[in-house]
This record gives C-alpha cells, sequence and structure tokens, in this order.
C-alpha cells in the first residue's frame, strides 16, 4: 500500500465510498484500520450514527464473523488438542454494564480439570476470541481474554476471511496463556514428548 492511497482513503468525503478496496492484499489489515480511523473521524460505525444501528451492525458482523471464528476454533483444537476439544459461540448477550458481547470458546478435558497456579488460584479459562461493544465506546473491538484491542471492522464475508490472522494470532495467544497460568503439558499435543 502505498502514501498517496492511505491520505486518498482518510480524505473520503462523508457517503463516499466505505472500504478502501486495496487491490493489493497486505499481511496488516490496513481495511480495518482506516475504516477504524475514519469511524473516529466522523464520529460513526460503518456509516452509522445511533446506537440501535449500529447493534443492528455488530450483530450482523457476529453473524459474517462465526464461521471463521469456529473454523480457527477447529483447526486449533485438531492441532493442538488432538480433537478433544469444545466450541461454542455465547452471545451476542448483555456484557452486564449495557453493551454487547459475543464470546467464541475453545474447551478441552484438562482445561476443564485445571486450576491456574501462576497467580491468583481459580479455574483454567477456555480459550476465548471477544468482540465486545462496550456502552462507552463508539464502535466495537475484537480480542482475547488477556489482549486486546482490533479494530471489528465486518460488513461482509471478505471482511470476515480478513480476520483470520488476528482470529489465529488471538488462539495462539490465547493458548500460550494457558500454558504460562499452568504448566506445558495442559495442552494434550505434549503428551507426545513425554
Amino acid at each position: 500500500m502505498n502514501c498517496s492511497a492511505v491520505l486518498s482513503y482518510l480524505s473520503l468525503d462523508k457517503g463516499k465510498g466505505h472500504a478502501m478496496n486495496n487491490p493489493k492484499p497486505t499481511a496488516i489489515r490496513a481495511d480495518d484500520l482506516l475504516r477504524h480511523l475514519k469511524d473516529l473521524r466522523t464520529g460513526t460505525y460503518e456509516g452509522a450514527k445511533s446506537r440501535s444501528t449500529k447493534e443492528e451492525l455488530y450483530r450482523r458482523g457476529i453473524e459474517l464473523l462465526t464461521p471463521v471464528a469456529v473454523a480457527v476454533l477447529e483447526e486449533a483444537n485438531v492441532l493442538f488438542l488432538q480433537g478433544t476439544g469444545q466450541k461454542q459461540v455465547i452471545g451476542p448477550e448483555d456484557d452486564g454494564s449495557g453493551g454487547l458481547e459475543t464470546r467464541f470458546e475453545l474447551s478441552w478435558p484438562e482445561q476443564r480439570a485445571a486450576y491456574v497456579t501462576r497467580g491468583h488460584p481459580q479455574p483454567l479459562q477456555p480459550v476465548r476470541i471477544i468482540v465486545n461493544y462496550s456502552q462507552d465506546f463508539l464502535h466495537p473491538h475484537l480480542s482475547g481474554s488477556t489482549a486486546g484491542y482490533w479494530p471489528f471492522q465486518i460488513t461482509s464475508e471478505a471482511d470476515a476471511e480478513r480476520q483470520k490472522g488476528i482470529l489465529a494470532a488471538i488462539v495462539e495467544l490465547e493458548l500460550h496463556q494457558r500454558i504460562y497460568e499452568t504448566d506445558w503439558r495442559i495442552l494434550p499435543i505434549s503428551r507426545q514428548w513425554e
């Protein structure tokens, strides 16, 4: 992507164009961040101003993201959990403070039986991809339970597909965090080294 394309996109007048549609895909999700910046500049979310319209866009984005997020979780299940994992989609639901939250979770028998051994002892949480639209936020964000927040700019199947890299990074980070919180043997794949 070149600087003139970025400047051209950022200078779009209201109502002209939605996504940059850069013909050269890059590893960086430029469209998402540029659309996010435009939202911040205009005080909108994908052109919507009212909270109710923004929530409709959020719900539609979740519908589009669900098959992609579930596929990434299934890939982690096969690679690291030897197929023992259970995937669950929770939400969209109230986040407890008037916002919306959706969680894509991956749990497995060893994780469900484990407790955190580093830090405050508590049950070990599943791997989570979270999409939060807090009441006080202009627009929703994508994260894990321990890191984030990436722009949630999903209005098409292409937008949802473009999230694969971020979703994979979130899942990898979440898996590593569960290892850190317990032991390297928490992942079933580790049995091959015992």
